[in-house]
């Protein structure tokens, strides 16, 4: 009879304590799990990742019973306008919510429940097999457990020394910039999206929204990391991004940047040689995410979602925790149907942005002039249905 763990007193090691490793230890942890979550830092520093909620985000937030903690410490906002060289393209009134990624790994950290033992040092060596997975950490201490899931994000080094390979899909594929400015009462919109207007400046977009009572500045390009523009937007954020997008000034006037500017290079990589025995990779480990597209904080919540919800309950079910059952969760439908998307948004939104061929720039033209078409119609709609009736004859 094997001695390995029954669903009740199952022992997981999360190695990375972002939000994919904490959010997988609360859920872990209410489903009844023994859990050991494990990183290197006791309060999570200042980093420029996701900063906002939106759309499908918000059901898997509630599903996964982390939404109401979050969004009482974010702020809502609505009235969202989508401009292009100064027009507006089309407005969004959907629910949106922001917040700083340091402040969601707070959030989700203070929602462990107190079964969760939080050790925060370096891992050093992974051993792992069928049946037990050997943590060991930088200060001597040897951990045992049934199941590890590895959430350190795009730091690959231990990863790699068990022999996990990771194929490059579009090596510095874009970088991201996030700033903070003051906020001014007289806004016309609650929120902003401005986008570059052709190829010649890399520009995705800009996206401006309120976070307390500062406004949120996300930058998404395409740019080289030598260009000497992004020297010149360090200089001066707002002057610079005003004189690189034309119509931005009709609707962001002069302001004070009130902190430094923060950017993220991402490359796209995917794991491979993932079907190992006692470790999982979950979120960016797995599979980066361009962050022009918001795909990158949907596939950490699905990743979350399926794996602590549906395939490690079902793993529990039987001893041991071989390769057979870890590939189980790489194969899942829903997961490998947003990872897909999400690589394929990736290449849509940096042809849409820089491609010069003739195909991409009728596209482009056709994207911008079909969103337009589509708010104008809903517009008219919904000024009909809001237009009192006229009264039935007698």
């Amino acid at each position: 009879m094997s001695d390995f763990a029954t669903p009740e007193s199952a022992h997981i090691a999360i190695v990375g304590a972002g939000f994919c490793g904490s959010l997988a230890a609360v859920v872990l942890a209410r489903a009844g799990h023994r859990v050991t979550l494990i990183d290197r830092h006791s309060v999570y520093p200042k980093q420029f990742r996701v900063e906002k909620f939106a759309g499908g985000q918000l059901d898997l937030m509630r599903k996964l019973g982390i939404f109401n903690a979050i969004a009482e410490a974010s702020t809502p906002f609505k009235n969202f306008a989508n401009v292009r060289a100064g027009r507006v393209i089309d407005r969004a009134y959907n629910q949106h919510y922001g917040i700083l990624y340091e402040e969601i790994v707070r959030v989700v950290r203070a929602q462990l429940p107190s079964s969760v033992e939080f050790i925060v040092d370096d891992v050093v060596d992974l051993k792992i097999g069928r049946q037990k997975q050997d943590v060991t950490l930088s200060r001597g201490a040897l951990l045992s457990v049934d199941l590890i899931l590895l959430a350190t994000g795009m730091n690959g080094a231990l990863a790699h020394r068990l022999g996990f390979g990771q194929r490059m899909v579009s090596e510095g594929h874009s970088i991201s910039f996030g700033f903070t400015i003051a906020a001014e009462p007289e806004l016309t919109f609650n929120a902003l999206t401005c986008y570059g207007t052709g190829a010649s400046n890399r520009i995705d977009s800009l996206s401006l929204f309120p976070i307390g009572d500062t406004l949120r500045a996300n930058l998404f390009t395409y740019l080289d990391h030598r260009d000497p523009w992004i020297r010149e937007l360090r200089r001066s954020p707002a002057a610079r991004l005003r004189d690189s997008m034309p119509g931005l000034a009709a609707h962001f006037g002069p302001r004070d940047t009130v902190d430094s500017l923060q950017n993220w290079m991402m490359n796209l990589t995917t794991a491979e040689n993932v079907n190992q025995d006692g470790i999982v990779l979950i979120g960016d480990a797995f599979q980066t995410s361009c962050p022009a597209t918001g795909m990158g904080v949907t596939r950490l919540l699905t990743d979350v979602d399926r794996l602590c919800n549906v395939h490690i309950p079902q793993w529990l079910a039987t001893p041991e925790m071989g390769k057979e059952k870890i590939a189980t969760y790489y194969r899942d439908p829903i997961k490998q149907a947003v990872d897909a998307e999400a690589m394929r948004m990736a290449h849509f939104r940096r042809s849409l942005t820089i491609d010069r061929s003739l195909r991409w720039k009728f596209r482009r033209q056709e994207h911008f002039v079909r969103r337009r078409v589509f708010d104008l119609v809903e517009r008219v709609r919904s000024k009909r249905s809001r237009s009192p009736k006229p009264p039935s004859s007698p």
